[in-house]
């Protein structure tokens, strides 16, 4: 019910953090860092017992195809909340997008499950009332990172409790309606998770300070969200592969070529390629354990496995 950006402890950071640079980062007020360290090591300890297993389970056991499926009826049904802050931030072509693709995949979608309308040239792009207020010029606020629910500030906190409001399916009158809502928080996490396993893998070895990593890059993805940037991850095989030492390692010196006429074997310029890029270093390269609660994930978007994941089952 949350927006999806806060609700993943680590979503944020894979999406934005290895693409940025150091000097792009917004300014972070961080007080209560203390605490926020201390949630932030409950989290890692919960997926580790809990949440990562139960998405290992969920990958081994259904086919790529379904997971597809179940990410995409999911995501469809969060068109309605998509649809109102792409309203309140004077977006209309966004809006009609939305609608759109909602109309196309409800219907040639078979419920959400196809989603014929990015083909169609339609692609879905997410929006949530935090974003809305950021656009709007209202300040992030102090960084808090919950217990389960992961990193978020006081501007994303209010917008995820309006975006609660404004979903239909937490206030229609409807027969089971506690039923439904609890099973859409408990796959939404569990599909969420499972889309971010490959991620998580190959991330964890690099970071050498995972909660300043998740932090950065959950504000960086945000005032991206703001700014008309990406607000999902982008896809596991555009996060750079960085050995943990590969920042620190000494740069081979290049091959002299041969002495010519007028040349000596110290006068060629060295080959600067091996170089670390700035932006590249681990301080810079996120890693994490997202933790996703029931109530925080209701309304969250889900990377697709095809597009967001390199050679997963």
């Amino acid at each position: 019910m949350r927006s999806g950006l806060a609700a993943l402890g680590f979503a944020a950071a894979c999406a934005i953090a290895p693409n940025a640079h150091a000097q792009d980062a917004p300014a972070i007020h961080d007080p209560w860092e203390g605490f926020n360290r201390k949630m932030f090591a409950l989290n890692d300890a919960l997926d580790h017992a809990i949440f990562e297993p139960v998405a290992r389970g969920y990958r081994a056991i259904m086919p790529r195809p379904v997971r597809n499926g179940v990410a995409n009826f999911l995501n469809n049904l969060r068109s309605p909340v998509v649809f109102v802050n792409n309203v309140l931030q004077g977006n209309g072509r966004q809006a009609g997008t939305t609608v759109a693709r909602f109309g196309i995949n409800s219907t040639l979608g078979l419920l959400g499950v196809l989603d014929p309308a990015t083909s169609m040239g339609l692609p879905r792009r997410d929006a949530d009332f935090g974003q809305t207020l950021g656009k709007w010029g209202s300040h992030p606020g102090p960084y808090l990172f919950l217990p389960i629910i992961g990193p978020t500030n006081v501007r994303d906190g209010v917008g995820s409790l309006v975006d609660l409001a404004i979903d239909p399916i937490n206030w229609a009158d409807y027969e089971h309606h506690n039923a439904v809502i609890i099973t859409r928080g408990v796959v939404y996490s569990v599909a969420t998770r499972e889309s971010l396993l490959d991620a998580t893998d190959q991330l964890r070895r690099t970071s050498l300070d995972p909660y300043v990593s998740v932090r950065s890059g959950y504000s960086l993805l945000r005032e991206s969200a703001i700014h008309g940037g990406p607000t999902e991850m982008p896809a596991l095989q555009d996060i750079p592969e960085v050995e943990p030492d590969a920042a620190t390692a000494p740069e081979t010196p290049p091959v002299q070529p041969p002495p010519s006429d007028g040349v000596t074997p110290g006068s060629q310029l060295p080959d600067n390629h091996g170089a670390p890029d700035d932006h590249l270093s681990l301080n810079n390269i996120p890693t994490s354990s997202p933790v996703v609660s029931l109530a925080a994930t209701q309304s969250m978007p889900i990377s697709q496995p095809t597009a967001k994941v390199g050679n997963t089952p």
